[in-house]
């Protein structure tokens, strides 16, 4: 963002938010919850808020939860470096762009609407089925060179991703992140009532393909109205211009590649693989491509340091982002918030508290933006209110549902949103003014389908 000439970017923003929520922890009286093990999961016992005693953070804590976060992410921020790094030995031995030039002229100038089609559908399931955002972050660097080769503008390319992930994961049907573990407290069958959520899945996802369609049509007629107009993105571009054939080498990296990706998928699912895991799979395949595109062994360790560098911005605003949630949790105010946003919801009839639950788990999100973390502590508050007010559980679960989802596509503290939009250099402000419209027009569909599930007493209970 820039205004009166004074650059804003994330990583100011992020800093911001971190110095706002340490000096919050000098005004909030800090409280907590009581905490349970039930089935091997930690959960909050209703009704056991009290309050404890005030232990300020001292100012050297602000700069120390920059540390801390990315400690807290050490995960993403490796998975993040080491693709970028095998990544690059993929661009190197020239595989990648042979193979975006080989789909382009498959495809010709009039098959970009498939292209996004296909592609905003594949990562739709991921997100609404499996529940995966951030695994999905190795696809970033192929998917926007793709689209920019086909005539498009960066936000098309991270909008398939960022959109069809996340737009999937808020109505996800079979989404474990949140409606699984939201059922799993809530004691109510696993994925049950899955007919509404499907339905509401097929109305999003179809939404913003729309959406995005329309946009990208719009640019490819008049590119002067894309969003990224005066952004130099070039070094995101293929050369396509040589129109050099490709090598069976770089046809055998491009398989390489491809059955990565058909492994990290498969470990992911079956085997029960953890995000180091994944990014040790990405490692092995650089390598292996590497030798079998002829490069060295220096040249492939060149490669992996020249990757890495590239993805160390993106890398590190997942850590400093994990930051935020650092500096509440040592402040002691996260459960004050979740109390004090409770209390506000316990006097609203039923639908009016179906809709405030989605309003306040989308302004909750902005400081703890983990699906799961937010369930394990909301749905023992949330379930009890339920039952007070009318609602079934059901309902309460699809507005925390809504509310989580929706709001990742917008608030700055995700750092999964934040990386994506890193991959394809688009500002912030650039980014609200293509996604905001929509939005509104998700909001809207979630508060209609919230009445409807309040109406026909949405179940099981």
């Amino acid at each position: 963002m820039k205004k009166k000439g004074i650059k804003i970017n994330a990583f100011c923003l992020l800093f911001c938010v971190i110095v706002i929520c340490a000096l919050a922890s000098y005004i909030i009286t800090p409280g907590t919850f009581d905490r349970q093990i039930v089935d091997g999961r930690t959960v909050v016992v209703p009704g056991s808020y009290h309050v404890i005693e005030k232990a300020a953070l001292s100012p050297l804590a602000i700069f120390n939860a920059v540390p801390n976060g990315i400690i807290g992410a050490a995960n993403m921020v490796v998975l993040i470096l080491l693709v970028g790094g095998s990544i690059e030995v993929y661009n190197k031995s020239g595989a990648i762009n042979a193979g975006i030039g080989k789909l382009v002229k498959s495809v010709g100038t009039k098959g970009g609407p498939l292209v996004i089609s296909v592609f905003f559908a594949v990562f739709a399931i991921l997100g609404g089925f499996l529940g995966w955002i951030e695994v999905c972050i190795p696809f970033a660097p192929l998917i926007i060179p793709i689209l920019l080769a086909l005539g498009y503008d960066t936000i098309i390319g991270v909008s398939i991703l960022v959109l069809g992930l996340m737009v999937g994961f808020a109505v996800g049907p079979t989404n474990i992140y949140t409606v699984g573990i939201a059922h799993q407290v809530s004691q109510l069958p696993i994925f049950s009532g899955i007919k509404l959520r499907l339905i509401a899945y097929f109305v999003f996802t179809g939404i913003t393909l729309i959406y995005i369609l329309m946009y990208a049509a719009k640019i490819k007629k008049s590119p002067e109205k894309s969003y990224m107009n005066g952004i130099d993105v070039s070094d995101l571009k293929v050369d396509l211009s040589k129109n050099a054939e490709m090598t069976k080498s770089q046809a055998l990296a491009l398989v390489i590649l491809v059955l990565t990706f058909v492994v990290a998928v498969y470990g992911m699912l079956k085997l029960k693989w953890s995000i180091v895991d994944m990014t040790g799979v990405f490692l092995l395949s650089g390598i292996i491509a590497g030798f079998a595109t002829k490069m060295s062994a220096s040249d492939i360790a060149d490669s992996f340091i020249e990757g890495s560098k590239g993805a160390m911005g993106g890398a590190m605003i997942v850590g400093v982002a994990r930051g935020v949630q650092w500096i509440l949790e040592q402040g002691g105010i996260i459960d004050p918030i979740i109390n004090g946003l409770s209390n506000i919801l316990s006097g609203l009839p039923p639908v009016g508290s179906a809709i405030g639950v989605l309003i306040v788990v989308s302004l909750l999100n902005a400081l703890v933006p983990s699906g799961s973390g937010k369930a394990m502590a909301l749905m023992p508050i949330l379930m009890p209110l339920a039952e007070l007010i009318g609602i079934t559980r059901q309902t309460m679960i699809l507005a925390y549902q809504f509310g989580d989802g929706i709001s990742n596509i917008f608030w700055f503290t995700y750092g999964g949103l934040l990386i994506f939009l890193s991959y394809g250099k688009i500002p912030l402000s650039r980014w609200y003014k293509f996604v905001m419209p929509l939005i509104g027009i998700m909001l809207v569909l979630a508060v209609i389908f919230l009445y409807i599930a309040v109406k026909i007493g949405y179940g099981p209970a």
